[in-house]
């Protein structure tokens, strides 16, 4: 997972000292104006993620970026601005119409577009395609509407259910029948994406996001968790409990104890999720409405103050490790709280990285693959946010024990958590698009926050880049 970082390498030449003392000026008002310890993602970090090429985003110029424009657009050439269009390969967002500048995005096949005007113009050779206020990228990457249906399997627009090998290694198959070409087989614990296809499915078969097909009775579909957070802006302390309880009532010593009748232990019993006010703690055991309850069977959500650095309008998320409770902050107003489930602590590899993050990247959905050491797939993973390297925040489609490290270093939300804390933090992502880079784009991004409270005070860990480029580490 770790390695050195590359030395930087300058000619040389005779130091300026006026220069340095400018350089220096700047360093010191950078930060003044950022979280102590923040850590800053690298071309590394999304090149780890699938986002950049190996070898940094100026080897990405593909021959299909330059020319003319395509023959396909109807009569010959694009019609005149505004048009709305699809991405035919995968390619970057550029803040202005030219290879040098800036990412703010990324599309993946199939991913649309709305052009609202071509520099310098759309007939013109080598043309770039404006995209409002978003950036631009290079017309001849684009194709007319509709997306044909062999493009849609992984662009933003998909949504999937998904599903893992029901034992075995199953085939995929060219076609949905059995004696068509087989194309590969699944290993058994790789978490699998599906396209729904109703038709299909009714003759038995699942659409694999790259048009390959399995049979049903090879897949077990996962049953997303229907977990949610508490969304209602509150800031008092509370308690989300992790399985199903009885609330222990407290007695009067002088009287005897009655056994409890079955319609009163019904009326006392909590559910795993419930969420209950904290009214104090006491000899191990948490008091709420209605009794006490051991402090093993709940998660503790409090109220966490905003770190120095954190503007009162900045969006900021907050990861507790011990408590495995994630809070999500505008300014000094809590506005989300739940649970997730971190990295497991028993394996160096697979913990949680405590420190100060910026996020970096946001992706409607993406792959995750592990080492070759620690091989595992899980595909399409939903409202992926990328903050640590590999690491981010995201969905997780195939648990629902939230509150219990679980992960391999990532932090897992529920579905529609991570759905709704997707679509709350900015920068936001443009209709149709895969993925936008915040801090490439310089655009206003989330700092988050990982630590555990139990340890005392927070020590952030240096943010050190994963060795293997193109591969996400974590889920």
């Amino acid at each position: 997972m770790e390695s050195d970082p590359e030395p930087a390498v300058r000619p040389d030449r005779p130091s300026r000292i006026p220069l340095l003392g400018v350089i220096f000026l700047l360093l010191a008002l950078i930060a003044l104006a950022t979280p102590a310890d923040a850590q800053v993602p690298t071309d590394r970090a999304l090149q780890n993620v699938g986002l950049m090429p190996e070898g940094g985003e100026k080897t990405f110029v593909a021959d299909d970026f330059s020319g003319p424009p395509p023959r396909d657009w109807q009569a010959g050439s694009p019609p005149p601005p505004p048009f709305a269009a699809w991405s035919m390969a995968p390619g970057y967002v550029r803040r202005e119409p030219r290879m040098a500048s800036r990412l703010t995005g990324v599309l993946q096949r199939g991913d649309t577009v709305n052009v609202t005007s071509c520099v310098p113009d759309c007939k013109a050779p080598k043309a770039w395609a404006i995209l409002g206020t978003d950036g631009a990228v290079p017309l001849r990457a684009l194709r007319p509407l509709p997306v044909p249906p062999e493009a849609y399997g992984t662009s933003a627009a998909a949504r999937y259910e998904y599903g893992r090998p029901a034992g075995g290694t199953p085939q995929v198959f060219a076609e949905p029948n059995a004696k068509s070409k087989v194309l590969r087989k699944e290993k058994s614990d790789f978490r699998l994406a599906f396209v729904p296809n109703p038709a299909q499915a009714q003759r038995g078969w699942l659409q694999r996001p790259d048009g390959g097909w399995m049979r049903t009775r090879d897949i077990k579909l996962f049953t997303p968790s229907k977990f949610e957070g508490v969304r209602d802006g509150s800031q008092g302390v509370f308690v989300f409990v992790r399985h199903k309880a009885v609330l222990k009532v407290a007695q009067d010593p002088k009287v005897k104890a009655v056994k409890p009748t079955p319609e009163q232990l019904l009326a006392r019993t909590v559910n795993r999720y419930d969420h209950l006010p904290l009214l104090g703690e006491k000899n191990g055991r948490v008091l709420v409405p209605g009794g006490s309850l051991p402090a093993g069977a709940v998660r503790i959500v409090r109220q966490v103050p905003r770190p120095k650095g954190v503007a009162p309008t900045d969006h900021w998320i907050h990861v507790d490790l011990h408590e495995q409770v994630l809070t999500a902050y505008l300014g000094d107003q809590r506005e989300l709280a739940t649970l997730v489930s971190t990295g497991k602590s028993d394996k160096k590899s697979h913990m949680t990285h405590e420190g100060t993050f910026k996020l970096y990247a946001k992706s409607v959905h993406t792959s995750m693959r592990g080492k070759p050491w620690d091989d595992y797939y899980a595909e399409e993973v939903p409202w992926t946010m990328h903050y640590d390297d590999g690491r981010a925040l995201h969905g997780a489609y195939w648990h629902d024990q939230f509150g219990v490290q679980k992960s391999h270093g990532c932090v897992n939300l529920s579905p529609a958590d991570a759905a709704w804390l997707f679509q709350w933090m900015p920068p936001k992502l443009p209709d149709g698009w895969h993925s936008i880079l915040p801090v490439s784009g310089k655009m206003a991004t989330v700092w988050v926050i990982v630590e555990d409270p139990s340890k005392g005070s927070h020590k952030p860990v240096r943010h050190v880049a994963a060795a293997h480029p193109g591969r996400v580490a974590k889920q």
